[in-house]
């Protein structure tokens, strides 16, 4: 049984959360995307992880923070190489310079976490492998097969050296004898051009025994130095000894790969603790980011949110100058009804809770002053417009669809979502389907949150009825002293008024009027507004 499917995912927003977890390194990488939900059962798995990250956060200073992520944006993805290595296939020195690199950052990381005394990462050097990729103690990150590697390789190249140093000199005594003997200007790449219609050069160049023909045109003639007996004798010997030295540099390649394969173990445990470190520093920023707290994890089948925040929703509003207004709930098994006006925040209720346990089941703290969850085996929501085209569903049977879905493994602990069940069909049979899922879901073990306009169903046996605070503490006398005159800024004025917070209601309790006193405040017909308010008393 899958946690959570990617309708639910989207209904809740929980990609827009795992978008802000900004890991650094491809380990971290790996991470986030192998990241699942703690399950009931490993409750405390994941106060672990939670710990991990509450431990981190009095270290997230700029300084911190810069250093380490210096070292993260340095740092590459060797795993390949590593596996070709321990096949015995043998590095190329841009491999070994990853490796090298690899291990510098090793280094790095070692002594940044031993400065703060951080001992949940067993982030260790390898010395002795880090000492064969850097044989002259240079400490810089870059990689050249050195001369120290072997007395064999130091003396190839020093062969080589003398070799086309003799080279150049023959070259250079050539060049030197063409321009004595002619008393022409050789240019630095060995050739001449002439003009054709000086004949008496023309033979002089033709005839030299050290110049050779190239290539002409309708106005010039182009020679070049001819390479002498010697040269070529010397270009014989540097091609044995380029030849010796690609072998003797592929023998050393061999043997570093060899010493790598024996500290792969090393290295994998170093690749495996700096992606827990960067993964977990991620968590830990976005904590400080969306101004989360650790939820307290409990073996109960409990939800208990005090002032909880929807991070995607309340960036919205705070970008139209709004304020989201916290929710605090306290939910057990059985059913849950919220009721209140279109603009009340049902939906937004609703999201709030799924994504906040969805978060503290994923290892994140959560943005609310405090949080109290017993772990769910599933999270299952039917929110917003499920219209599917594709399978030829109308809205209401996407949401039967999902209903089922989620009925099907009710008798698991999990978390049900409807959101305004049956909304699609005429208020009648709508009201009768809803109360009957109500009746059958209200003795199973998982908690079901429900949104409704059917207020009958909040006030059955056993299931705790919320209410959106709403508009039920204004003044509306007041209110429409200060609209007076207003027209296309009412809707903000509504906005900045509503209070979506929850409260409990009595079973029998007097309907709202929030739907009526948006009507008022847009500026419906006040005799209409009497006539609706005269039909809800008789009703």
């Amino acid at each position: 049984m899958e946690f959570m499917n990617n309708e639910t995912m989207s209904s809740l927003d929980f990609q827009y959360i795992l978008d802000k977890i900004n890991v650094k390194t491809p380990y971290g990488l790996m991470y986030k995307k192998k990241m699942k939900a703690f399950l009931p059962g490993e409750e405390e798995s994941l106060r672990e992880e939670l710990d991990r990250i509450d431990r981190l956060l009095p270290f997230l200073d700029d300084g911190f923070i810069n250093s380490i992520h210096t070292v993260f944006c340095s740092i590459k993805d060797i795993r390949n190489t590593i596996q070709r290595a321990m096949k015995g296939m043998i590095l190329s020195e841009v491999e070994l310079f990853e490796i090298k690199s690899f291990l510098f950052s090793v280094r790095d990381l070692e002594a940044i976490l031993a400065e703060r005394k951080i001992e949940d990462y067993d982030i260790k050097a390898v010395r002795e492998l880090e000492k064969s990729l850097d044989p002259d103690n240079t400490g810089i990150c870059t990689f050249y097969i050195y001369d120290s590697y072997s007395d064999e390789l130091r003396n190839i190249r020093q062969e080589i050296r003398n070799i086309e140093g003799d080279i150049k000199k023959a070259r250079k005594a050539a060049k030197e004898k063409v321009e004595e003997d002619i008393n022409i200007r050789i240019n630095p790449d060995g050739t001449v051009t002439v003009p054709k219609e000086n004949i008496n050069l023309v033979d002089k160049l033709k005839n030299h025994p050290y110049l050779s023909y190239i290539s002409e045109n309708y106005l010039y003639i182009k020679y070049s130095i001819r390479k002498t007996e010697d040269v070529l004798l010397l270009e014989n010997k540097l091609l044995v000894l380029k030849d010796k030295e690609e072998k003797e540099e592929e023998r050393i390649r061999k043997s570093l790969t060899d010493k790598v394969n024996s500290s792969a173990k090393k290295i994998w445990r170093n690749i495996a603790n700096i992606g827990k470190l960067d993964f977990l520093m991620a968590k830990a920023m976005l904590a400080v980011e969306i101004k989360a707290v650790k939820p307290n994890i409990v073996s109960d089948h409990i939800i208990s949110i005090k002032k909880g925040r929807h991070p995607k929703i309340e960036e919205m509003l705070n970008k139209k100058g709004l304020r989201f207004t916290p929710i605090s709930v306290s939910l057990k098994e059985g059913v849950t009804v919220i009721t209140g006006a279109n603009m009340g925040g049902k939906t937004v209720s609703l999201k709030l809770i799924g994504l906040l346990a969805c978060m503290a089941q994923h290892g994140l703290f959560v943005p609310a002053e405090e949080m109290t969850l017993g772990l769910n085996g599933f999270i299952k929501s039917s929110i917003g417009d499920l219209q599917s085209i594709d399978r030829g569903l109308s809205t209401f049977g996407s949401e039967i669809k999902l209903i089922e879905e989620a009925i099907e493994i009710a008798d698991k602990k999990g978390l049900i979502l409807v959101d305004e069940l049956a909304r699609g069909t005429n208020p009648r049979e709508g009201y009768a389907i809803s109360k009957a899922i109500v009746q059958y879901l209200k003795e199973k073990p998982s908690i079901t949150i429900m949104t409704t306009h059917y207020d009958n169903i909040g006030d059955m046996e056993g299931i705790l009825h919320l209410q959106v605070v709403g508009l039920s503490n204004i003044n509306f006398k007041e209110l429409e002293s200060r609209l007076y005159g207003l027209t296309s800024d009412r809707l903000e004025v509504i906005n900045s008024l509503m209070n979506y917070e929850l409260m409990e209601v009595e079973k029998v309790a007097q309907v709202p009027k929030d739907a009526i006193n948006i009507a008022r405040i847009m500026g419906l017909n006040p005799e209409i507004i009497k006539l609706a308010e005269k039909n809800l008393e008789q009703e």
